[in-house]
């Protein structure tokens, strides 16, 4: 029997006091990072967005009103006030909708207010890929040892930056050229690596700075683990080096090229899906209307019915 069930047939089960917002809130990152062991940068996202929802409820009302008064109004006018665009409108739902939830099945809240809410338009964009020539000139302009290791990496793998700060040296295999890869919501799963990013890791690890660490990316100074935030900021400077800014380069344009690549050499959807870790196939489908040299190949092969 679920705490929800609990709630609902005895009533003398449900706390007295209703919740405050903010213990509310304390509870709910408790559960998310100890109980559903959520990535620490989900955990801070989650954070984020319930303070921006505390700030609405108090310039709207005094005093701030407690999770069980909070209606699917007061949400509904917190994602019209909200002018950052139709993805962060549906991320903060969602993250009220995981938050009501939770207090739903401990009894705080009779139910979920944030739940099958109306949902702004949201345009997709075609993701935006590196061409071969551009993966080439990246490559030559990462002049270090660290450089070239991550960016060859990046472009072999589809790893996102966080994933890559957290490699450690347990998680790579040279010999079999195989890398474990810890992804959103710690799950895990296993990449090959091509021949090209082995030689790198090979050269880099031979001028890694000595350290007691076992971080792969370690600071020149101190030997200490790199933050996702030093890659960005590395990535920027061989972008800078190969003369290639304002082209809308990105650390995540590496994933969008990977996948991309993939699709355009025959490598079906769910192998694909596996490598860059989606846990949906809906996700990784984008990538099948992105690739318009396939599609023309495509509609080239039907010329023949017109001759």
């Amino acid at each position: 029997m679920t705490h929800s069930n609990v709630a609902e047939r005895d009533p003398a089960a449900r706390p007295t006091e209703p919740i405050s917002y903010d213990q509310a809130v304390d509870q709910f990152l408790s559960y998310a990072s100890a109980y559903r062991r959520l990535s620490p940068i989900t955990v801070r996202a989650y954070r984020s967005d319930l303070k921006a929802v505390r700030r609405f409820l108090e310039s709207r009302y005094d005093p701030l009103p407690p999770p069980a008064s909070i209606t699917r109004e007061m949400i509904i006018q917190l994602g019209i006030s909200m002018a950052t665009g139709p993805m962060a409108v549906r991320r903060r739902y969602a993250v009220l909708s995981s938050f009501f939830n939770f207090l739903r099945d401990l009894g705080h809240v009779d139910a979920n207010p944030a739940t099958r809410l109306p949902l702004p338009k949201l345009n997709r964009p075609v993701p935006v890929f590196l061409s071969e020539e551009m993966s080439r000139k990246l490559v030559a302009a990462a002049d270090r040892p660290w450089t070239k290791a991550l960016i060859v990496l990046l472009l072999t793998t589809g790893i996102r930056r966080s994933e890559a700060a957290a490699i450690t040296l347990d998680d790579l295999d040279l010999e079999k050229g195989l890398l474990l890869v810890r992804g959103k919501g710690d799950m895990e799963r296993v990449v090959p690596l091509a021949d090209e990013a082995v030689a790198a890791l090979r050269a880099y690890l031979a001028h890694r700075v000595p350290t007691e660490s076992r971080g792969l990316f370690v600071s020149a100074r101190g030997g200490h683990p790199v933050h996702h935030r030093t890659i960005a900021r590395m990535i920027r400077s061989v972008i800078r080096k190969a003369e290639l800014q304002g082209r809308g380069i990105s650390p995540h344009k590496f994933r969008h090229t990977f996948a991309t690549q993939l699709i355009r050499r025959g490598v079906d959807v769910r192998t694909v899906q596996e490598l860059l870790g989606h846990s949906s196939l809906q996700t990784t489908a984008k990538y099948l209307h992105s690739d318009m040299r396939t599609k023309a190949l495509a509609v080239g092969k039907l010329a023949d019915i017109l001759r």
